[in-house]
């Protein structure tokens, strides 16, 4: 005759196994969706830099056309359009949602541009719903989402050797993230103003070469280098025209395009430093979306920078005057013992 503890025993372990068997069929369940008529995905590790193209994908199998639209950081709480993110998307309205017809495999395709947009970086959700409707009724038709980040491109710089010498190779190197289609160098010393531009390879490198011609012609002293990024509408909007540097982004009403905004070389031309302060200001200017790294660095001689070839000015150690000090105190006891 079994006890009552026994019963109670064996009906635990029943829990248990029951419990085991519930999280096992849990575990290989396929993951839960809003609703599986309707799919999105994105390429890669769902992370961007701003200013590339995200081609999304997926499968609607109740509709002939997915309806996207963006939520993210201050953008309008029930979805906003993905070609204007500030303006909102409106129940019943397809044309303020983005569209993507569905192919006769069900498939759907749509390439969104993350440039000129005016968002920052930050993580946003793309909606796909098979009817134009807003976050708020979604209730009423089939949907997914995706999670991607957006990031801020950047560039970084570096120079070898850390000081140009007159006559010699000198190479500057770096990373430009966010697929630039090119990266524009300047060299700034008090009385000469260099630029040149070069391709940013796959892999999000440059590479300046200066050759010996080149850094014959720099006057010895300090100098800046920058290394101008373009940014989101991959355009350097900060280049050199004639004498001047122009903004090619404001429109001085001369039908040329853009707006002289100091002169970098001829007469009157500002020198040195105050060509990199203005430089740098008109990059920082609102209407430019350029970015860039800065290295100060010198022009020398010989290939040792002045500022590595001073030697630091230190006090002798206390110890250099330890052998002195030790034979006045012997002397002295050896003569007031003999007094």
């Amino acid at each position: 005759m079994s006890s009552p503890f026994n019963d109670n025993t064996s009906c635990f372990r029943q829990m248990i196994l029951l419990l085991i068997l519930a999280g096992t069929a849990a575990l290989l369940l396929p993951p839960i969706s809003a609703d599986s008529a309707i799919t999105i995905t994105a390429p890669g590790d769902q992370s961007y830099f701003l200013g590339e193209t995200v081609v999304f994908t997926g499968t609607n199998d109740e509709t002939d056309t997915t309806y996207l639209f963006l939520m993210g950081p201050n953008l309008p709480k029930e979805g906003a359009q993905l070609t204007s993110p500030y303006q909102p998307v409106t129940s019943g309205d397809p044309g303020s949602f983005a569209t993507a017809p569905t192919k006769p495999d069900n498939t759907w395709e749509y390439p969104f541009l993350t440039d000129n947009l005016g968002i920052g970086p930050g993580t946003y959700t793309v909606y796909a719903v098979n009817n134009p409707v807003t976050k708020d009724q979604l209730t009423s038709g089939s949907y997914n989402t995706i999670s991607i980040i957006l990031k801020r491109p950047f560039v970084t710089a570096w120079i070898s050797p850390q000081s140009i010498i007159k006559g010699q190779p000198s190479t500057v190197t770096g990373s430009a993230d966010g697929d630039p289609g090119e990266v524009q160098l300047w060299i700034i010393g008090y009385d000469y103003a260099y630029t040149e531009t070069t391709t940013v390879d796959p892999d999000s490198s440059y590479r300046f070469i200066l050759d010996s011609p080149t850094t014959e012609k720099f006057s010895k002293g300090p100098c800046s280098v920058i290394v101008q990024h373009p940014m989101q509408n991959n355009q350097l909007d900060v280049v050199v025209s004639g004498d001047f540097v122009k903004n090619l982004q404001i429109n001085d009403g001369s039908g040329t395009g853009g707006m002289n905004v100091f002169r970098i070389s001829g007469p009157g031309s500002l020198r040195g430093s105050d060509t990199t302060d203005a430089l740098i200001s008109a990059i920082n200017d609102p209407s430019v979306d350029d970015i860039y790294a800065l290295i100060q660095t010198e022009v020398v001689d010989t290939g040792v920078s002045a500022f590595q070839a001073q030697t630091p000015t230190t006090r002798p150690a206390p110890l250099q005057y330890a052998p002195f000090g030790a034979l006045a105190l012997i002397l002295g006891i050896i003569l007031w013992s003999r007094r």
